[in-house]
């Protein structure tokens, strides 16, 4: 199951409304799961087919960050992503992003 907690509720619990509470909470978070792991093997799909390869005027690739890791961790730390030892953790800590070599 999924790791969903739902709080004692002195009057409510073991109710059809907690009941359905419930099932639409673990519901919405292996859904959630799901997508997640849809997103990555997608990235891992555009990292292999990018490969190493250099941009004209751009570089090399180094990793592909999906817009909603994007925007999440730039709502929680601004200016995150113009900090270049952010980004090297982020890259780090998020192997399956990285360009394939």
């Amino acid at each position: 199951m999924s790791d969903v907690f739902i709080p004692e509720w002195e009057h409510g619990n073991g109710s059809a409304f907690m009941k359905n509470l419930e099932r639409y909470l673990r519901y919405e978070v292996d859904l959630e799961k799901h997508e997640a792991a849809v997103r990555d093997e997608m990235v891992r799909k555009e990292n292999r087919e990018i490969g190493n390869a250099k941009v004209d005027g751009l570089g090399q690739l180094k990793a592909t960050i999906p817009a909603r890791e994007y925007f999440r961790w730039d709502a929680q730390e601004k200016g995150c992503w113009g900090d270049k030892q952010f980004v090297n953790e982020w890259v780090r800590d998020n192997d399956s992003h990285r360009a394939q070599t």
